[in-house]
């Protein structure tokens, strides 16, 4: 597949000075007195994205995403490095970008088609239709300044969408819109990807890099630490903004102890190694069993639609926790997140469990899932979302349905119908 997107070594540097007249006092001597510290909020980027691909990318606040983006659309020029593509881009950066808050919105429609390079004549002819997905109403009169962000993103994802371009950029733009929008930009999205535009976004949401993308990269701190499958790249992301949070949360005075517990003993079972895809945490607890059994508590893998099943989860804890949190997750086969809850949301708290002590979780449910294939992910955690231990696609099961049905769920719709005729009257015709 040809490559439509090439980042070669690409680096960013910024000055940073303490006082606003150290930036005078350094350039008044030529440089030889410097006066800053240098940032690089990019080193060394390097990759190549193939046409008619969409590729995430995802990593903590400040780790640089919003900078390549910008340097790939040509906003910003690179310390060293370049960027090379083939076809036309069309960007949503941060909101407002490319917008004169002082032009109307119509204004602001012919200002960022002619920068795209749409005569006037061209841009009327896509009018309409960047009007219909917008839905701003008489809004489009109005000076932008006086728009909501949900409005900003609405005018500026029309006209970006609307450019049909080879290459469409999005950074964190979604995330503003309501339901209804952001359903609508993730319809279009789709049609996009099936035309075979190229599409790269930023995104905090694992569940849309799961449903949109062949393919995420991890950035932190300035580089690239993760390129590749999905769920691979957003496991290590999430790993990464746990051991952040466990830095953060280890100068917090631990909670007050009590010798509030219960019993358990596994003495007489037998505990199987567990197979998994992924496994991370800080080795506070360690999973040692998960289960799914149907009524009779027999291990099934095999489910009927509707069925009640239990997911039964035993973990040991290696400190002492007070009120430690456990959890499972279902993903379909897409790894797409279909389900999930724990003990604190279900509000079964353990009060203070001490080193050695082994928890267990029972959820029972009703599994109303669609048929095909889906897996369960585990955690145990503290109450601040501090990884304890995390394994995911630790079982794997199937949902079997005896009539056919769509999507990854079963509503279990029932459905009435009955044959109407119009009155004679109204029809105009002798019934």
């Amino acid at each position: 597949m040809a490559t439509t997107l090439r980042v070669e070594n690409v680096s960013k540097q910024y000055r940073i000075y303490e006082h606003p007249g150290d930036r005078l006092k350094e350039s008044l001597t030529r440089g030889r007195w410097k006066r800053h510290r240098e940032f690089w909020a990019l080193s060394d980027i390097s990759f190549e994205i193939e046409a008619g691909t969409t590729t995430g990318i995802i990593g903590p606040n400040g780790s640089g995403k919003s900078t390549l983006l910008q340097i790939i659309t040509g906003t910003l020029e690179p310390t060293h490095g370049g960027v090379y593509h083939e076809g036309r881009i069309a960007a949503l950066l941060e909101l407002g970008a490319g917008f004169n808050p002082e032009f109307t919105g119509l204004e602001n429609i012919y200002l960022n088609a002619a920068l795209m390079g749409f005569s006037r004549s061209e841009t009327e002819e896509r009018l309409p239709e960047i009007k219909r997905f917008a839905e701003i109403g008489d809004f489009l009169s109005q000076p932008v300044k006086t728009y909501s962000s949900g409005m900003y993103i609405r005018l500026a994802f029309a006209i970006a969408v609307s450019a049909e371009p080879e290459i469409l950029i999005i950074d964190e733009a979604l995330s503003v819109g309501d339901a209804v929008f952001q359903h609508r930009c993730l319809r279009r999205i789709k049609q996009m990807q099936e035309n075979g535009a190229t599409i790269l976004f930023v995104s905090h949401d694992p569940h849309s890099i799961r449903a949109l993308c062949s393919r995420a990269i991890l950035l932190n701190g300035g580089r690239m630490e993760g390129d590749g499958d999905p769920t691979d790249v957003l496991n290590r992301y999430r790993e990464l903004i746990m051991s952040r949070e466990a830095a953060y949360k280890a100068s917090i005075p631990a909670a007050p102890e009590t010798d509030e517990f219960e019993d358990l003993s596994l003495m007489d079972e037998r505990i199987e190694p567990l197979k998994y895809t992924y496994r991370h945490g800080d080795g506070s607890a360690e999973i040692l069993s998960v289960e799914l059994m149907d009524a009779a508590r027999r291990v099934v893998d095999l489910v009927e639609t509707g069925e009640p099943v239990m997911v039964r989860v035993r973990a040991q804890l290696n400190s002492d926790v007070s009120d430690p949190v456990c959890g499972f997750l279902i993903r379909n086969r897409h790894g797409i997140h279909v389900y999930g809850t724990n003990t604190e949301i279900q509000q079964a708290d353990y009060g203070f469990v001490r080193s050695g002590q082994v928890i267990e979780a029972t959820f029972s449910f009703n599994c109303w899932l669609g048929a095909g294939e889906f897996s369960i992910t585990v955690a145990v955690h503290s109450a601040g979302a501090i990884s304890f231990d995390w394994v995911d696609d630790v079982v794997f099961f199937r949902v079997m349905s005896g009539f056919p049905m769509e999507g990854v769920a079963n509503l279990n719709a029932s459905v009435t119908t009955r044959r109407l005729s119009l009155r004679a009257d109204r029809a105009g015709v002798n019934l």
